[in-house]
């Protein structure tokens, strides 16, 4: 048996599965120095969300082999080090597509119907506001959902199938097999396109150099006034401060997200001001069935990887040619 060490809580039968085949120690939550030391000497890591930037991973030690993410982003390892250091990095996409298009469309459902407000007001003033409700239907109408990954996918076809809406979809890869695959019956445009055309745009691209801030000023100032953003991919997507700005100024009517630029965001984040938002503390993946699964799936791949295969989902594969 190795050692490894857990620093993401896990359902106790995929902790199980673990401890059958390896000697685990628990360090959850931990960042910086006391990360170093928890994961001195071990092999394998089944990690969360904490940052494993170069100075971790080299203060560490030469022992560790592998980093198997509870999740599919590995922005907060730093591959470059990782790759260096001969250190296997792994992930479990699309384990936690289903439960995080549930809370995206949740989102847009929530903001059209004014639910978060409705039940402050029950809560304070009785049903004095219940004559004040304006709320929106979600059937018919139109959603855009930027980048077309699993996640995007599984958006398009319940808004689509669940409440007859038209979707639009903006990519870097516009292939229609993939509209196909989604079961969807959908329209590429491009952003611009979308932004002027439609009543909810859902953010669900990945970071990177070109999709950073990709929602700005000049975006949103495109959308229709009677508009909402969702965002539950990364905060990095949406500049924020543009973002309050078209808010206060009635560019867009209402922004739903599960995400923020810097995380946790500070007591005094100007999104919080907003009646007409809806955020969540980054807990997209936070059903008991995605847990599982993308639990189960980040154990499978350290067990395997630890015992010199090669698994699919290794995000740093030229790491094994090196072996």
């Amino acid at each position: 048996m190795s050692l490894v060490l857990q620093t993401f809580p896990m359902p106790d039968p995929v902790v199980e599965k673990l401890q059958a085949q390896h000697e685990v120690t628990q360090a959850l939550f931990v960042e910086g120095r006391a990360l170093i030391k928890a994961a001195s000497g071990v092999r394998g890591v089944v990690a969360g969300t904490e940052p494993w930037s170069r100075e971790v991973i080299e203060a560490v030690g030469p022992e560790l082999e592998v980093i198997s993410r509870v999740g599919t982003g590995v922005d907060s390892v730093d591959l470059k080090a990782a790759t260096e250091h001969g250190i296997a990095v792994l992930n479990a996409p699309g384990e936690n597509a289903q439960t995080i298009a549930e809370l995206s469309v949740g989102l847009m459902w929530g903001l059209s119907r004014r639910i978060v407000e409705a039940d402050r007001a029950v809560r304070t003033t009785g049903f004095l506001m219940r004559t004040e409700m304006d709320g929106l239907e979600l059937w018919g109408k139109t959603v855009g959902v930027v980048g077309f990954g699993e996640i995007g996918r599984r958006v398009a076809a319940i808004c689509q199938h669940g409440f007859g809406m038209s979707v639009l979809v903006t990519t870097a890869h516009p292939d229609p097999e993939r509209l196909e695959s989604a079961g969807v019956d959908a329209i590429f445009v491009e952003l611009d396109a979308l932004l002027d055309r439609a009543d909810f745009v859902a953010l669900h691209a990945a970071v990177n150099p070109q999709t950073e801030r990709m929602i700005g000023e000049i975006e949103l100032k495109a959308m229709k006034p009677s508009a909402y953003l969702i965002n539950t991919s990364r905060g990095q997507l949406v500049d924020e401060n543009a973002l309050a700005s078209a808010l206060s100024d009635g560019d867009i009517a209402g922004y739903g997200a599960d995400v923020f630029d810097v995380e946790p965001p500070p007591a005094d984040h100007p999104l919080f001001s907003f009646p007409n938002t809806i955020l969540t503390p980054h807990y997209g993946s936070g059903t008991y069935e995605a847990m599982t699964r993308m639990s189960d799936r980040a154990v499978t791949n350290l067990i395997e990887c630890l015992a010199g295969e090669r698994p699919a989902r290794t995000v740093n594969p030229e790491i094994y040619e090196r072996r």
